[in-house]
Order: C-alpha cells, then sequence, then structure tokens
C-alpha cells in the first residue's frame, strides 16, 4: 500500500483489447519507490517499457520522490539488462519464504504477550518502529497509519512485563497471508524473543483460517534469514533490487 493514496502506481500498455505491457510501482515511504514491470515476450524492444518508465517517473517526480529500485527475479536475465542499461547499480537480493508446514512446531511456553493495537496506540507503535527499523518519523506513522486503516493487513506488538519489545505485520489475501515488518527492538535481540514474537503471529494467522505464510527477508539481514529457516520457511522466490535517481531516468 503507497504512502500517498491519491499518486497512480499503475500504468497499462495496450494493443487494441489486448494488454501487452504493465508497470507498477510499491512507494511505502515519501522517497524511494520500488518498480516492477512485464511486456509480452511478442512486444518487447518496441519502446513500450521506455515509455511506461516515462510517465512513472513523471508522477515520482510530481511527488518529489527521488529513489528508484527496479525489482527484477533473480533468474530474469533480460531484467537485470534492462535495469543496469539504466544505470542502476545491484543493492540487495530480497527472498520470499514460504512456511512449510510439516517443519512448523508449536511453542508449548511463549514469554510474551501478544497485543492487537489501535489507531489509539499509535505514538507507542511509531516510537517502537523507529527504533527497531531506523527509519524518519514521517515515513513510519505513513506506514503504521496505513496498515491500521487497512481491511487486509493487520499489526502485532508483542509485550514483555507490559512493554512493547517487537512488533510485526501482516497482509491477507484469500488464505494466504504475508507477514512484513517484523522486528525486535535493539536490546532484547539475541534472547529468542524473535523466535517467540514469530510464533504469536503464526498461530494467530493459523487461528483465523490462514494455511499459507510467507515471508520476505533482505539478503543483507543474515539473522532474521537464519531465524525463519530455522522455524520452518524455506526459499521460494528471489528477487534482485537496483537502485537509481528518479532524475537520471
Amino acid at each position: 500500500m503507497n504512502f500517498n493514496q491519491e499518486m497512480n502506481s499503475i500504468f497499462l500498455m495496450y494493443d487494441g483489447d489486448q494488454l501487452i505491457s504493465m508497470l507498477t510501482m510499491f512507494v511505502p515511504t515519501a522517497h524511494e519507490a520500488e518498480i516492477t514491470a512485464l511486456t509480452l515476450p511478442t512486444q518487447r524492444r518496441k519502446g513500450y517499457f521506455k515509455e511506461l518508465l516515462s510517465k512513472a517517473v513523471e508522477e515520482l517526480i510530481k511527488y518529489e520522490i527521488t529513489e528508484v529500485l527496479f525489482v527484477v527475479e533473480s533468474h530474469a536475465i533480460s531484467g537485470k539488462q534492462v535495469s543496469t542499461h539504466l544505470g542502476a547499480q545491484y543493492d540487495f537480493t530480497e527472498y520470499s519464504l514460504r512456511l512449510d508446514p510439516r517443519k512448523y512446531v508449536p511453542l508449548a511456553k511463549n514469554r510474551l504477550e501478544g497485543f492487537k493495537p489501535s489507531e489509539k496506540d499509535l505514538k507507542k507503535m511509531i516510537d517502537t518502529s523507529m527504533r527497531i527499523f531506523e527509519d524518519s518519523y514521517e515515513d513510519t506513522q505513513g506506514i503504521i497509519v496505513n496498515i491500521l486503516q487497512s481491511k487486509m493487513r493487520d499489526q502485532y506488538l508483542g509485550l514483555l512485563n507490559d512493554e512493547i519489545i517487537g512488533m510485526g505485520s501482516s497482509s491477507h489475501d484469500g488464505d494466504e497471508a504475508s507477514i512484513f515488518g517484523f522486528g525486535i527492538i535493539p536490546e532484547f535481540r539475541g534472547k529468542g524473543y524473535g523466535y517467540e514474537l514469530l510464533h504469536m503471529i503464526v498461530e494467530q494467522l493459523r487461528q483465523s483460517g490462514i494455511r499459507e505464510i510467507v515471508i520476505e527477508v533482505d539478503s543483507n539481514n543474515k539473522q532474521a534469514f537464519n531465524l525463519y529457516q530455522k522455524f520452518g520457511f524455506q526459499i521460494e522466490t528471489a528477487f534482485e533490487y537496483y537502485r537509481n535517481k528518479a532524475s537520471e531516468l
């Protein structure tokens, strides 16, 4: 969900009634956009992506969004070539992992207490999120408000002795959910609380009827990557991110 609901984030190209090319933008903060594009194989090398990208960049500049990340599947050679041709530099890889139910074992005891917040808890959530992820106040507030106002997303907090020490979010689509924005504040890391918070969220999702659970992790976050694999998540896909300035496209 984009931080600004008024901006255009989907750009389509048709040949008659046939959709031949599309570009979408995910803009979670006020300074960075993730771009994904797809053109039918028979319609490539005809300038359609370039035309859609030009319109997308106009929208980004209009809203003063300076950074662009091109999202490319790790096996998509042509996508990598296009990104580097545009001057974008490889930044990181993000893995999408899916929970293997055969490897999931519920905890017999959890030291954390679960808490599902509302908008009256906004300040506490912003403070906690900034301590975990070190994002700006503006970006953090926008992300959390969007989650709280969405019918397809939920926010979870983990409490230890009535103190918030961790948080996570989920988005739902049918019987599948994606966990994101997951973390523990620095002074409580390395003590097993991340494992327990993840169990708490997964249990709540399963009890609500969710059967498929996925989670994404940055290749630079080795600790989280190891936690998710230990928990029973397995790599499903990998996406490479290439960064550039909107003004240079």
